[in-house]
């Protein structure tokens, strides 16, 4: 009878990201504002979204013919690059790019994720090199080691991505305003046991690659369901893990910590309220930057004079259409 009411219950649960195809008309604008005095050259990437198993994008014919589309090598993340000449540009002028797109998005769910099924432990390919070592803001060392080591997790992968992302649950408290939070920091989060959902899912995918289990950061734009047409002004992001023959399994823990009731389904489910971005952290754009590698590519980057400029901002528009 208990085994009965759960699955009712998982089934009520997921009946609000239910296995549908979304067709979604997204309007994507960024825009600098603010000039500094005296510049010359403006240098603008913005992330654009590309198809994938989940996801089939089409972005139309707009203002990104006055750019080029670029892809960097580490991840394979595209984006718009731009070149602005200034000298015909007032400092109180705004310069802006629209993308305009038509999108469809479904559900994503591992079975084997559900039933924390054995997978075995598969060779690591030389491409998975990138998500088994650490970043700036994600040293395998020091925390993430002595957390390895208090949680001694299971050999399988999907037990042991289910015992970090319980623990995450239990003993994190989600607070985005929290002073620190926001910068997929570890050692903060670690420290701190707060943040929002970057600081969560760094801890997650440090702890997954010290145990050599390939762990990535996603980052999306979440487009609400249910309201016909909307606005979209920030991003959020998961984790996802390499587990053998169900390839990549995605988690999120804070939405999780969030809503207790989801917790079952966010482990190895992605909801199609959701438009995956870009992914990786230490981002080299294409064509490189001047700045350092990028912490987190979410958010278009500016670089003015060979200097990162913080005036770019964004904001999304979008409406469910009826399929063609």
């Amino acid at each position: 009878m208990k085994l009965f009411l759960l699955l009712i219950n998982l089934l009520l649960v997921s009946g609000a990201y239910a296995d549908t195809t979304r067709h979604v008309n997204l309007t994507y604008t960024a825009f600098i504002t603010n000039l500094p005095p005296g510049a010359r050259e403006v240098r603008w990437w913005i992330p654009v979204a590309v198809s994938d198993e989940r996801q089939n994008v089409k972005l139309l014919p707009g203002d990104q013919s006055a750019g080029q589309i670029t892809q960097e090598h580490k991840y394979g993340n595209r984006m718009l690059y731009k070149e602005i000449d200034l000298k015909s540009v007032a400092p109180s002028d705004t310069l802006k790019v629209v993308l305009h797109y038509q999108l469809a998005l479904n559900e994503k769910n591992v079975p084997e994720a559900k039933s924390i099924k054995a997978t075995g432990i598969q060779p690591i390919t030389n491409g998975m090199q990138v998500y088994l070592t650490g970043n700036r803001l994600i040293p395998l060392q020091g925390p993430v080691e002595r957390l390895y080591q208090q949680l001694q997790l299971p050999k399988e992968p999907i037990a042991a991505a289910r015992k970090i992302y319980d623990y995450l649950i239990d003993n994190m408290v989600y607070n985005y305003k929290a002073p620190g939070a926001g910068f997929g920091d570890v050692l903060w989060a670690c420290n701190s046991k707060t943040g929002d959902c970057s600081d969560y899912h760094s801890i997650f995918i440090g702890v997954c690659r010290y145990a050599g289990i390939p762990a990535d950061h996603v980052f999306g734009l979440p487009l609400k369901k249910g309201v016909g047409r909307g606005s979209v002004k920030d991003w959020h992001c998961w984790a996802r893990f390499y587990s053998g023959k169900p390839g990549w399994v995605t988690i999120d823990a804070s939405e999780a910590d969030k809503h207790p009731e989801l917790r079952d389904y966010l482990f190895g489910s992605l909801s199609n309220v959701y438009l995956t971005l870009s992914h990786g952290r230490d981002v080299i754009l294409s064509p490189e930057q001047k700045g350092p590698p990028l912490n987190i590519f979410a958010d278009p980057y500016v670089e003015i004079d060979g200097v990162k400029f913080e005036g770019a901002k964004w904001i999304g528009t979008f409406e469910e259409v009826l399929p063609k």
